[in-house]
């Protein structure tokens, strides 16, 4: 048996390398571009190509299970916890209040519209936290299938790349300060390079109060992540048994980003080690991606599409209401 999985995995290995480098390359060409979706969406695209192989399957399947950990504890790197003090009150409270009204949604919605409860989940991580770095999180927690994770992935792009267009627009229309705008890009956009490119239309200001607040956001896949099992819902949480017990890697992360915080010695090392982290990730996601049909996903989308747009919607609608309604 050993000897089997050993064959299965030296050639999806080789395979997964090749094409998430590839994905990493082209993913490295603009900043609105995430490697991790890339890498997921050029294998779904190399499927197409290369067919259906139980053996290679498998091969991925296992490739992906090895390399999501490792990534999960060296993106640690990317957590300034020592920086999360200068985050005031009021906007912790607008992300707390923005990842419970999405996984509120997502439980009353996710039945009605016949989408998948994991799909829902990875989802809602996705539109909550940190777009595709949250849903590479979650997709071990909550047992999710290759299919899942490419139609979240794609899903919260999609919605993601429409706020970028739009966001400047209503900047404009509702001639916001630079800080809120900041403030919106940060607690509604999906993906840390969407932010960027977002709030960079505003200047370096608006872009460091983005990204500081978008750091604190990712921060809440902590809690997330500890959640899930419970989110799942009980009798799915007892069917996953020692699946959410490897979540041991979480721990790792945090005392990564512990470590990388506060030991003035290592911080320097933090941008060398960053590309690294991306790398390990985009071959993870581009794993997935191999084994996972594109014209299925395709056509199963529209649900899961309509599923990320009211929950995308519904924190946009909770900015508003907390900075121009309630003044938190």
């Amino acid at each position: 048996m050993a000897g089997r999985k050993i064959q299965h995995i030296i050639p999806s290995a080789v395979v997964a390398m090749l094409v998430g480098y590839a994905a990493f390359y082209v993913a490295g060409l603009h900043k609105v571009l995430d490697p991790l979706v890339v890498g997921i969406v050029l294998g779904m695209v190399v499927r197409l190509f290369i067919g259906q192989h139980d053996f290679f399957d498998e091969g991925l399947n296992l490739v992906a299970r090895m390399i999501i950990p490792i990534g999960i504890i060296i993106y640690g790197v990317n957590i300034k916890f020592h920086k999360l003090d200068i985050i005031p009150f009021a906007t912790w409270l607008q992300i707390i209040i923005g990842v419970i009204i999405i996984f509120g949604l997502n439980q009353l919605l996710c039945k009605r519209l016949s989408v998948a409860s994991e799909t829902g989940l990875l989802i809602s991580v996705g539109t909550a936290i940190c777009g595709a770095s949250a849903i590479a999180f979650a997709t071990p927690a909550v047992k999710a299938k290759s299919e899942d994770t490419g139609t979240s992935l794609l899903v919260i792009t999609i919605w993601g790349l429409v706020g970028v267009i739009c966001y400047p627009w209503l900047q404009e229309w509702l001639n916001m300060s630079s800080d809120n705008y900041a403030l919106l890009c940060a607690t509604t956009l999906h993906q840390t390079g969407l932010v960027k490119t977002a709030a960079a239309q505003q200047g370096s200001d608006c872009l460091q109060v983005a990204m500081t607040i978008k750091m604190a956001r990712t921060c809440m896949i902590i809690v997330i992540i500890c959640l899930l099992p419970w989110l799942t819902g009980p009798k799915k949480s007892a069917e996953r048994g020692p699946k959410c017990r490897s979540l041991w890697f979480l721990g790792g992360f945090v005392l990564v980003g512990l470590a990388f915080s506060f030991l003035p010695g290592l911080r320097p090392y933090a941008t060398k080690v960053k590309p690294f982290a991306s790398l390990i990730w985009t071959m993870a996601m581009t794993s997935l991606g191999l084994t996972v049909d594109l014209r299925s996903v395709a056509r199963k989308m529209a649900r899961p599409l309509l599923l990320g747009l009211v929950l995308w919607l519904a924190v946009v609608i909770n900015f508003f209401v907390g900075y121009y309604g309630m003044g938190y």
